[in-house]
């Protein structure tokens, strides 16, 4: 989500429905224990269900980035992002992440547990509906805790969940990590997963297991694909506390071109789970 896009990979195994990995042409039927629930043997240490009827985030779990950043947050995205209850309240039972056009400008919201909680390992699951229309880029991840002494990409960056209707495919969300070469150079390695068409009109679950050495994510309980740590001296900065963001951007590198009709575009959440 901070800057796209040039690609070394770590390691990357990639998930069909079918359960089969891919690995460089050559299929591989992975281990039962890779199908387990991930939550199984973890307890539930952090959550916000978005239980509310009607009021603001709860900031005694998430703060807000507020503004346009550098450089539209490093990506040449078109929002500002606010605090207000115009971009981010809960209602019904979840949290809305509105995107509103004023004129020829957006605003929106980016909710970050940054300051508030933060962790290390473990298994991380949010049950979300997508907003439809191109432009639209919402995205569900986590920043190093570290970013402010390191910068980005050393402080690592985990995208549990992407979607970028116009520049991917409508049924396409992407799952990523970012880090930085021995030489400060931003590298990632990413996953495009693909979904039944339903991601606008229904909810569904993103998730991602941590360990030392592994990242799997998961796609409404299934494993998606994984990329793990090499080797010892790999770049690896996910062996620290990451905190959690929720935001919706409008255009920009991976958003693309705004539909011209799209006057709002809004993210609800279930609700954030994290376990370990």
């Amino acid at each position: 989500m901070m800057m796209k896009r040039s690609k070394t990979i770590l390691g990357l195994l990639v998930l069909s429905i079918t359960a089969c990995l891919v690995i460089s042409g050559c299929m591989f039927f992975p281990p039962l224990e890779n199908f387990n629930d991930p939550k199984a043997d973890r307890k539930l240490v952090w959550s916000d269900e978005f239980n509310g009827t009607s009021s603001a985030p709860d900031t005694d779990k998430w703060d807000y980035d507020i503004g346009t950043g550098v450089n539209g947050w490093g990506n040449n995205e078109v929002q500002t992002y606010t605090d207000t209850r115009t971009n981010s309240f809960v209602s019904n039972g979840t949290l809305k992440i509105k995107a509103v056009k004023n004129g020829s400008t957006w605003t929106s919201a980016r909710l970050k547990t940054q300051g508030k909680y933060n962790f290390k390992y473990g298994y991380i699951e949010a049950r979300i509906k997508l907003p439809a229309g191109n432009g639209v880029w919402p995205a569900f991840w986590m920043l190093g805790n570290n970013i402010g002494s390191v910068g980005w990409p050393k402080c690592g960056e985990i995208d549990v969940m992407e979607y970028s209707p116009k520049t991917s495919r409508p049924n396409q969300v992407y799952a990523t990590a970012h880090y930085a070469d021995t030489k400060g150079n931003h590298q990632y390695t990413s996953l495009g997963i693909y979904t039944d068409h339903t991601v606008t009109s229904t909810y569904h679950t993103y998730g991602m297991k941590w360990t030392d050495t592994e990242l799997t994510w998961y796609y409404d309980g299934q494993i998606a694909g994984k990329t793990f740590r090499k080797m010892a001296d790999t770049p690896w900065p996910f062996s620290q506390n990451f905190f959690i963001i929720l935001n919706v951007a409008m255009g920009g590198n991976l958003g693309g071109a705004i539909d011209s009709n799209l006057t709002e575009a809004v993210m609800e959440v279930d609700y954030v789970r994290v376990y370990q």
